[in-house]
């Protein structure tokens, strides 16, 4: 609406405090243009003025007024119509249309209402009854005015309100799926870990079952030797000749029992010891680790933060920080560098 220059109500004298109106008046009859246009233009409103329908619509569509007073008996284009095509145009739809009217029969009315019309006016005009309705059609036409701009400004914050919605769904989701893959990772290498465990007993076991194979067949065998040595021995001195043989068998059996003796020695030391790469196995420190130790592990290294790792594994941060120094403690480790090279040397990331 254009700004200009407002009235004061009684004196007709124009004041700055208030919007200027336009109105639009579309009559065929000179006289009545006459009086509504100098009555009007006294209160300080901008007039515009057609002396038929077409006209009117074309200038309602240039002028864009804030009302029209139409009237109803008119050459060509009636009033009735006139206003039709002012409502089925987009352009002048919203702009209320005041009919004047020298028609009694009250279902005159109510056809210009129908059309589309607000309210009537009776000819011979009273100008004072003119005023009154173009005021209260104007303050009406305001109210609608800010409440569709209110209405505007509500969904333009229910659209930001909706899409900060669903950026926040689609960041849970994503924190969600992410989360996921972590558990998946750690569930992985967690397994991992533990494979290494089982080859690591598998191992062992294997190990001390050779050992022991070794000593029932090594062993055993020497034994079975020693004992014919000493038989023979046995039946050499019982016919008591041949005591130097004796001697000699005596100590080929001494022979024979210092190798058992070594033999035996040698499998115990092994059995002792585990092989090289079990041994490894066992220095893991991450053997030493709880698997959701192992978890705060994998996220730490990450770069996660406490609060971070709190949301993602369901924890208070105060839980966290705990898990992060019996972490430290247990992998004698004093910062988070060297933690995150100690991943990197373990495949942890």
């Amino acid at each position: 609406m254009r700004k200009a220059r407002s009235y004061h109500a009684t004196s007709g004298r124009v004041t700055d405090e208030m919007k200027r109106r336009i109105i639009l008046i579309i009559d065929d009859n000179i006289t009545n243009l006459k009086v509504a246009v100098d009555y009007l233009q006294a209160y300080g409103f901008e007039i515009i003025v057609a002396r038929n329908g077409a006209t009117g619509i074309e200038r309602a569509r240039f002028a864009r007024p804030d009302l029209i007073l139409l009237d109803v008996q008119m050459a060509g284009l009636d009033g009735f119509e006139t206003c039709r095509r002012l409502k089925a145009n987009l352009e002048t739809a919203a702009i209320p249309i005041i009919f004047m009217t020298a028609l009694s029969d009250p279902l005159d009315r109510v056809k210009g209402l129908e059309a589309g019309a607000v309210d009537y006016v009776v000819k011979p005009i009273e100008e004072a009854e003119i005023l009154a309705r173009v005021k209260t059609h104007l303050a009406l036409r305001e109210l609608q005015a800010q409440l569709q701009q209110q209405n505007e400004q509500l969904e333009e914050r229910v659209r930001e309100r909706t899409a900060a919605l669903e950026a926040e769904i689609a960041q849970r989701k994503r924190s969600q799926e992410e989360k996921e893959h972590l558990f998946d990772l750690v569930h992985q290498q967690s397994e991992q870990l533990r494979d290494l465990t089982n080859l690591f007993v598998e191992n062992q076991q294997q190990h001390n079952q050779d050992l022991a194979q070794v000593v029932n067949e090594e062993i055993g065998r020497e034994l079975t030797l020693l004992a014919l040595r000493l038989e023979q021995v046995r039946q050499i001195l019982v016919k008591q000749v041949g005591l130097s043989q004796a001697l000699n068998e005596v100590n080929a059996a001494l022979d024979i029992l210092q190798g058992v003796r070594q033999q035996t020695q040698q499998v115990t030391s092994e059995l002792t010891q585990l092989p090289s790469n079990n041994q490894s196995l066992l220095a893991n420190p991450l053997l030493n680790l709880s698997t959701r130790e192992v978890e705060v592990l994998q996220l730490l290294v990450q770069g996660r933060s406490n609060a971070e790792i709190a949301t993602l594994l369901v924890l208070s941060k105060s839980t966290v920080s705990t898990y992060r120094q019996r972490i430290m403690d247990k992998l004698d480790i004093h910062d988070l560098p060297a933690l995150v090279k100690f991943a990197i040397q373990h495949n942890l990331v």
